[in-house]
């Protein structure tokens, strides 16, 4: 999972977080409404993708923290995350 929540409010009881898959790459890579990710690129072991309809809550105390971040998307791949939940919602979203 990639966490999409703005960092000012990751610290609370809860994040907002989307999921990574490798099922289906080669069909869900090429939808508006997911993220392609190849393998090697920010630690991941597969080519996958993250889906942009599968945001949801996730309470913090549900994640392992003690290691840190397993990886962390660059401005340009998060600002595609960002814009493939906003295809999902019918929004326009840029992220600031």
């Amino acid at each position: 999972m990639v966490v999409v929540s703005r960092e000012d409010l990751n610290r609370g009881d809860y994040v907002v977080a989307a999921v990574i898959t490798s099922a289906k790459f080669a069909v869900r890579s090429k939808l508006a409404n997911c993220v392609p990710l190849s393998a090697g690129q920010f630690m991941m072991t597969k080519d996958c993708v993250v889906q942009g309809e599968t945001v949801s809550p996730v309470p913090i105390d549900q994640l392992d923290l003690a290691g840190g971040p397993v990886g962390t998307l660059d401005d340009a791949t998060l600002r595609d995350v960002i814009k493939a939940i906003g295809y999902v919602m019918e929004a326009d979203c840029e992220p600031v």
